[in-house]
């Protein structure tokens, strides 16, 4: 096995051509996966549960009855029996972590303001129903199911429900989906699973709108119904730059590459310095701890496949190229942080002096982030995703002067006289 990651000399010239180079390597959108995902869709459009069945058993090896596609009560119930106090108490931390968030971007998002006699309301109204996609590749994640979930249910959306590979949906899910206070529960993955949320089946009722992360496939199918149902975003595999000076300590940046990297092969992982000597230092113990990692073929499989380490001149450069990247996680470890902070404008999430899994299973943001370079244009998922603004206007029982100066204005320069008579009517004139 190799042990030394790719390392790139950035400087102000090569910027662009770097980032390209490596974004062009994330690409989602293949022809082939496109024209697979497209045919499933429409598939499951025509046949419902019974394509949903098929395809479970020739994606997943598990024959479904059409009664087993909704888990029931009792199977959560039982699911209790299975798990831990221990177990049981962390769910509960992280989602009352995930609600301490999410409630204070809440109640900061309603305001009153007047204007020239005109009282201005913003409120939010919960989308009605929304569908979860919890991913079950390589590994079971109920932390992600309450990120999925959690943000819906505070901002008050009345049905949740969540789609998940039957293979991973163990009793830890299931109680985490309890927890959560999710509403419907299906034992059903992949393209499929989207398709039936968009569209509907005989057993699933189609959704308002899709949120959740998955694989490539999940992803461009996403995409596809993306025309009929809103979603969130393409959050592909997972990405972590790790941003260090000369003060960086090479072990804990090693040991959060690593963890990164145990999410499964595609995991992109790497480190931004202006230190030749931490390169050295962080080459080192890669070839200690790699050897000894847990889900050792997963890790060197995406720190070999996708690791790479970046030798900026300058931390202006360096911020450059993070800002161009636009990573999913960004961690900073540098007495300099506050500037950084400053600077960096794409990134779906950050942590300081701190590894990222912080960000997975305790402090309460959110770890289903914009990847493939979607950190440009949106943050994280947030209550936001399940609200919708509303703005109304309580207008006085008469308009002022200027109120009528203004739109007598625009009303005759853009030619719409019958809009200057309407509020002429009960102007103060």
């Amino acid at each position: 096995m190799k042990y030394n990651l790719e390392i790139y000399y950035l400087n102000r010239e090569n910027i662009s051509r770097i980032a390209g180079n490596i974004k062009g390597r994330r690409e989602l959108f293949k022809k082939e996966i496109e024209d697979k995902v497209v045919k499933i869709i429409e598939d499951v459009r025509k046949r419902g549960d019974e394509a949903l069945i098929e395809y479970t058993k020739a994606f997943d090896d598990i024959v479904l009855s059409k009664n087993a596609i909704k888990v029931g009560r009792d199977e959560i119930d039982e699911a209790y029996n299975h798990v831990n106090e221990a177990q049981i108490e962390a769910l509960r931390t992280l989602k009352e972590n995930i609600e301490r968030v999410e409630k204070e971007s809440f109640r900061r998002m309603f305001f009153e303001i007047e204007n020239d006699g005109f009282r201005i309301v913003q409120t939010l109204k919960p989308l009605e129903s929304v569908g979860c996609y919890i991913p079950g590749g390589e590994a079971s994640y109920p932390s992600t199911l309450l990120m999925a979930t959690v943000p819906a249910k505070v901002a008050g959306v009345d049905r949740v429900a969540i789609v998940t590979p039957p293979k991973k949906m163990g009793p830890v899910l299931l109680v985490a989906a309890d927890l959560a206070g999710v509403n419907e529960i299906y034992r059903v993955g992949g393209v499929q699973a989207i398709a039936a949320l968009a569209y509907g089946t005989e057993t699933i009722r189609p959704v308002d709108k899709i949120v959740g992360p998955g694989g490539a496939y999940v992803s461009v199918a996403k995409a596809v119904v993306s025309n009929y149902v809103p979603i969130d975003m393409l959050a592909g595999p997972s990405e972590l730059i790790v941003y260090a000076d000369e003060l960086g300590d090479p072990e804990q940046i090693v040991l959060d590459l690593i963890a990164q990297a145990e999410h499964s092969s595609d995991t992109l992982c790497a480190l931004v310095t202006t230190s030749s000597n931490l390169i050295e230092k962080v080459l080192d113990c890669m070839k200690e701890y790699l050897p000894a990692s847990y889900r050792r073929d997963t890790v060197t499989a995406s720190i070999e496949g996708n690791g790479f380490i970046v030798l900026a001149e300058d931390q202006e450069i360096a911020i450059e190229f993070i800002n161009s990247l636009s990573p999913e996680h960004l961690e900073i470890f540098s007495k300099d942080y506050g500037r950084l902070l400053e600077q960096i404008k794409n990134v779906g999430a950050i942590t300081v002096n701190g590894s990222s899994v912080l960000t997975d299973y305790y402090c309460g943001i959110n770890h289903i982030l914009p990847t493939n370079g979607q950190a440009k244009f949106r943050g994280g998922l947030s209550i936001l995703d399940f609200v919708k603004v509303l703005r109304t206007v309580i207008a006085p029982n008469n308009y002022s002067e200027k109120t009528f100066s203004v739109v007598d204005e625009l009303g005759r320069c853009e030619g719409l006289l019958n809009h200057v008579k309407s509020v002429s009517f009960k102007c103060k004139r």
